[in-house]
């Protein structure tokens, strides 16, 4: 049950971020469906994706203190 939860949960999200992604390449003046507008979604997807691969290496050399 909570692994449902959890698969339903994280698709939720995505999609809003995913809106939020469109919202925001809008406002910055690109058009639904122009290249420049696919170039600024994938853009902000790397960036996100670069941000949590620093996060996960920062948190695999930090040092454990759990005995």
């Amino acid at each position: 049950m909570r692994y449902c939860f959890a698969v339903v949960l994280s698709l939720l999200l995505a999609g809003c971020q995913s809106a939020e992604d469109s919202d925001r390449c809008s406002n910055y003046g690109f058009e639904h469906g122009t290249t420049e507008f696919a170039v600024c979604r994938q853009r902000i997807d790397l960036a996100r994706r670069e941000y949590r691969e620093r996060r996960m290496e920062r948190s695999i050399e930090a040092p454990n203190y759990d005995y």
